[in-house]
C-alpha cells in the first residue's frame, strides 16, 4: 500500500511539473523583434523563400527553412518565460545533434556590465518527427524564477527545426515589447554545418554567435550542412541581400576540384550586387585526421588547394580576405563531437581565433 501511495505522488508530482501553468499570457514572436535574417521570407521563421528558386535542391531548402541562427529579441519585467512552437516536416535530428539545439531555445539577457549572458534554455525530450509534433507543441518553461526587473533578452531559435509557429510566454500581469536589434551593421554568413552548429551542445552555442555577442556585429546566418559548396546562385542571392560584409565558410565541404571551378563565379555573382568586402575563412583541423593516414592526406590537399586559389583570387578581385587562422579549435585534440565537428568549446575557440583578424579586416572598410 505505500509503494503504491509512493507511486500515485510520484505521478501527481511529475504532473505538476510538466503540466502548463494557468497564468501565462503568450504573445507571437513576429510582434516583438526577430532578428538574424539575411533577408524576409514568408514563413518568418525561415532563412530565404527557397520554394522561389528552383536552383535549389531539396536539402539545400529544407537546410534554409530551419531557424539557425534566429533570435527573438525582446525587453519584459516577467519572472518567468515560457515558449510555445510549432514545428514543420523540414525538422530533422541525428545522434550527435543534442534536443538541447535541434529542438530548444536558449535564453540571454544582458547582465549589469551589458554583456549578453546566459540565462535559461529547454528543450523537449523528444526528436521532431511528425508523430512527436504534439507533444513538441507544449509549452516549455525557458526560465523560472528572475528578479521581476526588466530585462533585455535575445531567445535563440532550434538549429535543425522548421518552425511555422511560435509565441513566446510571460506571467499575467507582466509585460513584454520589442527589444531593438542591439546589434549593428549587416554581416552575411554562408557556410557549412559547422557554421550551421553542427553538434553545439546550445542554440546559442555556434561560433557566428558566439562571434555576435563577443563583437556587436550583426551576423546574418546561412549555415547549410554538407551545402556550402561555393554555388553561384547561392553567391548571386547573397549579393542581392546587400549585407555591408561577409564570411564564408566555403571550403569545408567542397572538393579541390569544386573550389577550383566555383570560387571565381561565385564572387563574380556577389559582385553583381556590392562590392562589399567578402572574407574567406579556412576549414578546421578534423579529429579524423588523427591516425589516418588517407583521410590526412586528403584533408591536407583540400587545405593545401584553398591556400593557393586564395593567393590567386586575393589579387584578382577588390576587397577579398582570406583569414587562414592554424589550430583555430585547439591544438589539444579535445573539442571534437563526432571527428568532423567540434562542440560548443570548440566553435567557442574558433569565434576567439578569428575574431581579431576579422575585425582588422572590417576596420578597414569603417565597419566598427
Amino acid at each position: 500500500m505505500k509503494r503504491v501511495l509512493m507511486m500515485i505522488v510520484g505521478v501527481a508530482l511529475t504532473m505538476s511539473l510538466t503540466a502548463a501553468p494557468q497564468n501565462i499570457k503568450y504573445v507571437k514572436a513576429t510582434d516583438l523583434s526577430l532578428l538574424g535574417k539575411m533577408c524576409e521570407t514568408t514563413n518568418p521563421y525561415h532563412r530565404l523563400d527557397v520554394d522561389k528558386y528552383p536552383d535549389f535542391t531539396k536539402s539545400e531548402a529544407n537546410l534554409l527553412k530551419m531557424s539557425s541562427g534566429l533570435m527573438v529579441a525582446f525587453k519584459t519585467n516577467s519572472k518567468d518565460i515560457y515558449v510555445k512552437a510549432q514545428y514543420g516536416p523540414a525538422s530533422t535530428w541525428n545522434a550527435y545533434a543534442p534536443l538541447a539545439s535541434t529542438t530548444g531555445f536558449s535564453l540571454f539577457v544582458k547582465d549589469a556590465e551589458g554583456e549578453w549572458t546566459w540565462a535559461g534554455a529547454k528543450a523537449h525530450r523528444v526528436a521532431p518527427v511528425k508523430e512527436n509534433f504534439e507533444k513538441l507543441a507544449e509549452p516549455l518553461a525557458v526560465v523560472v524564477g528572475m528578479s521581476g526587473e526588466e530585462q533585455e533578452c535575445l531567445l535563440y531559435l532550434p538549429l535543425y527545426s522548421e518552425l511555422v509557429g511560435l509565441e513566446i510566454g510571460v506571467v499575467e500581469g507582466a509585460t513584454i515589447k520589442p527589444l531593438e536589434n542591439p546589434f549593428r551593421h549587416k554581416i552575411g554568413v554562408f557556410g557549412s554545418s559547422f557554421t550551421h552548429g553542427s553538434c553545439a551542445s546550445g542554440t546559442a552555442l555556434t561560433w557566428p554567435a558566439f562571434l555576435s555577442r563577443s563583437t556587436g556585429l550583426y551576423l546574418c546566418s546561412w549555415g547549410m550542412s554538407g551545402n556550402s559548396k561555393l554555388q553561384p546562385y547561392i553567391g548571386d542571392l547573397l549579393g542581392e541581400a546587400k549585407c555591408d560584409a561577409y564570411i564564408c565558410d566555403a571550403f569545408s565541404n567542397p572538393t579541390p576540384k569544386q573550389i577550383e571551378e566555383r570560387i571565381r563565379p561565385f564572387i563574380k555573382a556577389i559582385r553583381k550586387h556590392t562590392d562589399a568586402p567578402i572574407i574567406f575563412l579556412n576549414t578546421i583541423y578534423r579529429e579524423h585526421r588523427n591516425f589516418r593516414p588517407a583521410y590526412d592526406k586528403r584533408e591536407q590537399t583540400r587545405i593545401d588547394c584553398v591556400k593557393r586559389v586564395l593567393a590567386e583570387v586575393e589579387n584578382e578581385f577588390e576587397n577579398i580576405y582570406f583569414v587562414d587562422i592554424p589550430n583555430q579549435t585547439g591544438t589539444d585534440h579535445i573539442t571534437s563531437a563526432d571527428g568532423t565537428h567540434p562542440y560548443s568549446y570548440g566553435y567557442h575557440r574558433w569565434a576567439q581565433a578569428i575574431e581579431k583578424p576579422i575585425l582588422k579586416i572590417l576596420k578597414k572598410h569603417k565597419i566598427k
